[in-house]
């Protein structure tokens, strides 16, 4: 359990689930808007996207000659619009996460927030979040592609690394650090994605259905009402984070009191009839008189 917000041990299952809504609660809006204008600037973007790129439309009753001079064309726009729609989410996207992160550790640490700030300090580590991004995103499909299982395992492995790269330092170090911190822990970690993918799955799926009531402005209003429940991920990591890292701190070891009396100094003794502290070359103590040892 923890004390107030702060985290003083490791937390159970159930524990991190209500520590997460617990924290998402209290700065609610700051996490709404964070996610709802990173979410509207993906949205315009990829529609603005999706309108620059003109996809052929099918020809009705083609021949197959015609179907293969329009399957090119096809692929090619839906191939463009696919790839500029994940640059922009890749690019927009850390500096939401980042601060979300950001947000839920001062208010774990220090229970107070700054959005500004937060934005401001995902912002300064841009570059890493990029850089590591990229490299765990390339080992877990390599893993994925290898077989399942080890995929699985190495997005479980790497699942921490963008806490450590803004709670901690940012480099590469946050690769061998998420690992430390998830070791020993491994079905625990995978049992708590279960838990919030199943959520973040439904909330999606509701929030799919809703924005088709949008029309032509779906993809915005998917992205805008998106930003509801995107924020439970980061959240959720930066409380598994700090639950693990009280997990694997070295015990505090208290400190033995220091007893009051005198200090004893080189070259004295002890009088072993009254205790008083005399110079070893003393053949009698100077305080109660009784004859010193040789």
């Amino acid at each position: 359990m923890s004390k107030g917000k702060e985290i003083t041990e490791e937390l159970s299952l159930g524990d991190v689930f209500s520590k997460t809504f617990e924290l998402y609660r209290l700065d609610f809006l700051k996490y709404i808007i964070l996610f709802v204008v990173l979410e509207a600037v993906i949205g315009i973007l990829t529609s603005l996207v999706r309108s620059a790129i003109v996809v052929p439309a099918r020809p009705v009753n083609a021949t197959p000659q015609q179907l293969l001079s329009w399957l090119p064309g096809y692929l090619g726009a839906l191939t463009a619009i696919v790839a500029l729609t994940l640059i922009i989410t890749f690019v927009v996207y850390p500096i939401a996460y980042g601060g979300t992160v950001k947000l839920a550790s001062e208010e774990l640490v220090k229970g107070q927030t700054d959005l500004g700030a937060s934005v401001r300090f995902a912002f300064s580590r841009i570059i890493w979040l990029w850089v590591v991004g990229i490299v765990v995103g390339i080992i877990v499909l390599l893993g994925f592609i290898a077989l399942v299982i080890p995929g699985i395992i190495l997005a479980i492995m790497f699942s921490l690394v963008i806490p450590v790269l803004i709670i901690e330092s940012p480099g590469f170090r946050s690769l061998g650090r998420s690992r430390e911190l998830v070791s020993h822990r491994w079905l625990k970690t995978f049992a708590l994605f279960i838990v919030f993918g199943i959520i973040v799955g439904i909330a999606a799926v509701i929030v799919s259905e809703i924005s088709r009531l949008f029309g032509g402005a779906s993809t915005i209003a998917s992205s805008i009402l998106s930003a509801f429940y995107l924020p439970l991920i980061p959240i959720m990591l930066t409380v598994y984070y700090y639950s693990n890292s009280v997990r694997i701190a070295p015990p505090q070891m208290p400190q033995a009191p220091t007893a009051p009396g005198t200090t004893f100094q080189a070259g004295m003794k002890f009088c072993p009839s009254c205790g008083t502290q005399i110079p070893t070359e003393a053949t009698f103590c100077p305080a109660c008189g009784s004859k010193q040892p040789a």
